[in-house]
């Protein structure tokens, strides 16, 4: 009806219009006639307009078109973009179910099979009344979302628990399209376990004695555990977003600079290397970087992560035993005599043969040390070398230690009488590794006479 009345007014004005256009003063009495029935027609139809859209308003008001296929088609539309598993329910039926959904029931394939079924069929007989409940609450509350934990029923029998929440979709009282959630009750707990993980590493990093830390690739600190306060005396806080190399001892910085540089422009992935931290107090601390970078591509700049081992104890201990090692080196060089190690061999082999060797037989160590071209046997003169021999083996034979006395060939062909003082070095099982022993030359004081009396006390 409004319809015919707008375009009856419509076409009035336009005839309107037109008919103004035509008329004249000298026009006949037919066409003022139709103009004065025109221009009636127009004016009736807009009272008539004016008067029934009040009317036709309040009836569209009170009777609106039902929107609950839009509704559910926008919950489809949600539900489905949700990564956790959903679905639309109407009533109790099962308007639409995500992947999610399906696949946490073992039903992603049987989409078509649960549309439309009862929600009942897939939840726990003895969690029916709570389900109900729950529904009651979100109509008569309507509350943005409401939630419980119930049991639901797998394709394959099995239970899974989960946390089950309904949101309404519209905020309609009458409405009955709600949008249901639910988490496995296992899920939540592999999160809890996950936070548990979480915290038991950050626990296990900030207790081992390693400073584990992580450097940016402007070199800037963003982590350090605990080790750091107890080895340096700094607080954590007070030291992040400054460099390491900050507490880098100034002698060790250009080493310790150039490898992290490395590290961090990609040139190499993984470095290793010791230098000296500055602590609070002054007090300087050796430490071993292990560090690897962030990325799995050479040449990309990237963090770096790794560890500070304190080493200074075994610094000291290297230290010690260099010195220790000096002493010891120095008292057998400056020994008026060669000491040696040698295999038990016809050529007597040397491992070691210190500098007094050089005034026994005019021959330098490194001469007569894995050297094929020297047997320290051919310069034993021809008579007494048997005798030697046959005299060390005996001794060795009953682990005892040897003593003898006999004649060598010096570098210059002079003949010279030694005294050879010995033993077998044995391992734990009773096998001969190597003979250990001191030669010195005889002075003769008192002529060939004292020779031959020494060489019969010790042979």
């Amino acid at each position: 009806m409004s319809l015919f009345v707008f375009s009856t007014l419509i076409l009035s004005v336009i005839f309107f219009i037109v008919f103004n256009a035509w008329w004249v003063s000298g026009a006949s009495f037919n066409t003022h006639l139709s103009a004065l029935m025109i221009a009636a027609t127009t004016a009736l139809s807009s009272l008539l307009l004016i008067a029934i859209y009040p009317i036709f308003r309040k009836h569209y008001t009170r009777h609106p078109k039902p929107s609950m296929d839009h509704s559910v088609t926008w919950a489809n539309d949600v539900s489905s973009n949700l990564s956790t598993p959903a679905a639309v329910i109407d009533g109790y039926i099962v308007k639409f179910a995500n992947k999610a959904f399906l696949m946490e029931i073992g039903m992603l394939s049987m989409q078509e099979q649960v549309v439309g079924m009862p929600l009942t069929n897939i939840i726990h007989p003895g969690d029916h009344q709570l389900l109900a409940s729950l529904f009651a609450k979100t109509t008569a509350t309507q509350d943005k979302k409401n939630h419980l934990r119930i049991r639901m029923l797998c394709l394959d029998g099995s239970i899974l628990p989960t946390h089950v929440s309904i949101s309404p979709i519209q905020e309609d009282s009458r409405s009955v399209v709600n949008l249901l959630q639910f988490s496995s009750s296992l899920s939540q707990k592999m999160v809890e376990s996950s936070e548990l993980e979480n915290a038991i590493h950050e626990q296990l990093i900030n207790h081992i004695e390693q400073i584990v830390f992580y450097l940016k690739v402007n070199q800037e600190i963003i982590y350090l555990n605990h080790s750091w306060e107890s080895m340096l005396g700094y607080k954590v806080q007070e030291c992040l977003n400054k460099t390491l190399l900050t507490f880098v001892h100034p002698e060790d910085k250009p080493l310790a600079e150039a490898r992290i540089t490395s590290l961090i422009q990609g040139k190499r992935n993984k470095t290793v290397v010791e230098f000296r931290l500055i602590a609070r107090n002054g007090d300087s601390h050796w430490v071993e970087l292990r560090a690897k970078n962030t990325t799995a591509y050479k040449g990309e700049r990237s963090s770096i992560i790794g560890t500070l081992t304190d080493i200074s104890q075994m610094k000291l201990t290297e230290s010690t035993k260099r010195s220790h090692r000096h002493l010891l080196n120095a008292l057998i060089n400056n020994t008026p005599g060669m000491i040696y190690r040698c295999k038990n061999d016809k050529n007597w082999s040397f491992e070691f043969v210190s500098e007094g060797a050089v005034d026994i037989t005019g021959y330098e160590p490194y001469e007569m040390i894995g050297n094929p071209n020297f047997s320290y046997a051919q310069i034993i003169h021809p008579e007494d070398r048997n005798i030697a021999w046959d005299h060390v083996q005996e001794k060795i034979r009953h682990q005892q230690k040897f003593q003898l006395l006999y004649r060598i060939y010096t570098r210059s062909g002079a003949v010279k009488w030694v005294l050879e003082q010995g033993k077998g070095v044995f391992s734990s099982a009773g096998e001969l590794l190597a003979l250990e022993g001191f030669i010195t030359d005889v002075a003769q004081e008192d002529g060939s006479q004292s020779i031959q009396s020494l060489q019969k006390y010790f042979m």
